[in-house]
């Protein structure tokens, strides 16, 4: 019976210390437990909403730590705040002249009001869903108060337009119903049914003729204009250096014949010898005949008793009036 007794309190001993080591652990895992289910990081790019049985009762916007009732009493619901995109599905519409058109569009949107997205939309997928059927209606509404070519023509083009009237008219519905910002959407491109194609196709083409058509004929205009302003200038330049150029002649053989008389007047004589030379020279060369009484002046020069002196000069009868100086350019004048 000692022994027995003395391996007891041993036993006992060691009991208690397992117990209190399995007690600590379970303590530990119930407060970790505890703590996972009581708080939550919110992220930069996120908001969160508390929901305590189902009912929001805080909205949080604000990266950070934040505690809360443990779950099942709270719950926490986390909101992607991030830019978002997405498209349209295919469908036709009419424009206002009655042309089938296909007009696919993009749209980007992000959360606004965390609280009416969590009742009304609840995830991007279905947030998606929603805006496609808003876009797709707005996109119907507008296009159909316009005619077809202002989607294709090159001066009445309104796509733009179009594209901003769109987004107007829905972003106030996105925001009212869905708590949710469309910043922006666009058309990707206007694709026409396979019956319409090629009647649209051969409108296009004559457009553009005509288009071409007009501004090759403003071009022939604008090169008409050009060449007679130009031609206009020429004349006008031309005209006014021949008149320059009249004026200088004619100051020049003023100039000219002044020097002449000037310096002929100073010997007469020589003058008309000089002149008489210039008549023959004028007159006759080596194959030259001529049959001419040369008593008279300026043949008298050919005579040998002329030759040998030839600066004697027989001179005309009294009866005659004097010669006058000339201008040599001018040799006309000497027989006056």
């Amino acid at each position: 019976m000692t022994p027995m007794s003395e391996e007891t309190p041993e036993k006992t001993g060691s009991g208690k210390a397992a117990t209190a080591l399995r007690i600590a652990m379970f303590a530990a895992i119930a407060a970790v437990v505890f703590l996972a289910s009581s708080s939550v990081i919110v992220n930069e790019n996120e908001d969160a909403i508390i929901v305590r049985f189902g009912k929001p009762v805080r909205i949080i916007q604000k990266a950070g730590w934040y505690f809360h009732l443990p779950v099942p009493i709270e719950r926490v619901k986390a909101i992607d705040t991030r830019l978002q995109h997405g498209s349209i599905r295919l469908s036709e519409t009419l424009t206002r002249d009655k042309r089938n058109v296909i007009i696919p569009m993009y749209f980007a949107w992000r959360v606004a009001d965390p609280l009416k997205f969590l009742n009304n939309v609840e995830t991007p997928a279905r947030a998606s869903e929603k805006l496609d059927s808003l876009i797709t209606s707005m996109r119907n509404s507008v296009i159909g108060k316009n005619d077809f070519n202002s989607l294709i023509g090159i001066k009445a083009n309104r796509i733009g337009e179009m594209e901003n009237e769109i987004l107007s008219l829905a972003a106030n519905d996105a925001e009212d119903h869905f708590g949710v910002e469309l910043v922006r959407l666009g058309i990707t491109e206007i694709k026409l049914p396979k019956g319409n194609t090629e009647s649209v196709f051969r409108r296009m083409r004559s457009e553009r003729k005509r288009e071409a058509s007009t501004y090759r004929a403003e071009g022939k205009a604008e090169s008409d204009r050009i060449k007679t302003e130009a031609d206009t200038q020429a004349r006008n330049l031309i005209a006014e250096a021949r008149k320059t150029a009249e004026e200088t002649r004619g100051k020049a053989e003023a100039e000219a014949a002044t020097i002449y008389a000037e310096a002929h007047g100073k010997d007469i004589d020589f003058y008309r010898f000089l002149r008489s030379l210039q008549s023959l020279r004028a007159v006759v060369d080596k194959n030259t005949t001529l049959v001419l009484d040369t008593n008279s002046s300026p043949f008298n020069l050919l005579k040998s008793e002329a030759s040998a002196d030839p600066l004697h000069f027989v001179s005309p009868p009294k009866t005659q009036p004097p010669i006058v100086p000339v201008d040599p350019a001018r040799p006309e004048l000497s027989s006056q």
